[in-house]
């Protein structure tokens, strides 16, 4: 089955929330279908182009995200709040004639989904997560975060880390656990020099 695209320039990642303004009336129908077939529908990072107009070049992986919550807004645009469930790799994407791109999207696993628990070597990764959820922009996660959870920590650090979203792509595409968690620590390295 096929899924609709929604490409941003924004990495996702699994638990991550996401408020969106649509306007463009591809993603107007996306919307309203997936809200008819209680489905959701992919984000994907724009590898060329724009978010708004034609088609872009869009990654290979995503996340797969569900419509939280919906409301019309003051300016009449429709605001939707989502939040990304799984990350997902895309095949055999097509463009409709209004413009939206569908694809095939399989949930991408790795020993990232197997709940394990951070290795004492990089416990130091936690912390930094701690900090971070002390800022404002991250409060939505402050109480949501389980610090038993390599995986929740690995997420929420690829997301709020000040990093390039192309950083953030090579992030959501790691296949385990200790390959992120070794990117995410470089990363946190490059950030404190």
């Amino acid at each position: 089955m096929k899924h609709a695209l929604f490409p941003l320039n924004t990495v996702l990642f699994p638990g991550s929330i996401l408020p969106l303004q649509i306007f463009e009336q591809r993603y107007l129908n996306m919307v309203t279908d997936c809200m008819k077939q209680q489905t959701g529908f992919v984000v994907v990072l724009i590898s060329e182009g724009k978010e708004v107009g034609t088609t872009p070049q869009i990654y290979s992986t995503g996340c797969y995200v569900e419509i939280i919550d919906w409301e019309s807004l003051n300016n009449g645009l429709l605001g939707i709040t989502i939040q990304a469930r799984y990350r997902a790799r895309l095949s055999n994407s097509s463009v409709r004639d209004d413009g939206l791109l569908l694809a095939e999207a399989s949930p991408l696993y790795s020993t990232l989904d197997d709940n394990a628990i951070v290795p004492d070597t990089f416990k130091p990764l936690s912390d930094t997560l701690k900090q971070l959820l002390q800022h404002p922009f991250a409060g939505r996660y402050r109480d949501k975060v389980d610090f038993d959870n390599s995986a929740d920590i690995c997420y929420r650090l690829g997301e709020l880390l000040p990093i390039s979203n192309k950083e953030k792509q090579l992030l959501l595409e790691t296949e385990t656990t200790e390959q992120m968690l070794d990117q995410l620590a470089l990363h946190i390295n490059a950030l404190q020099k």
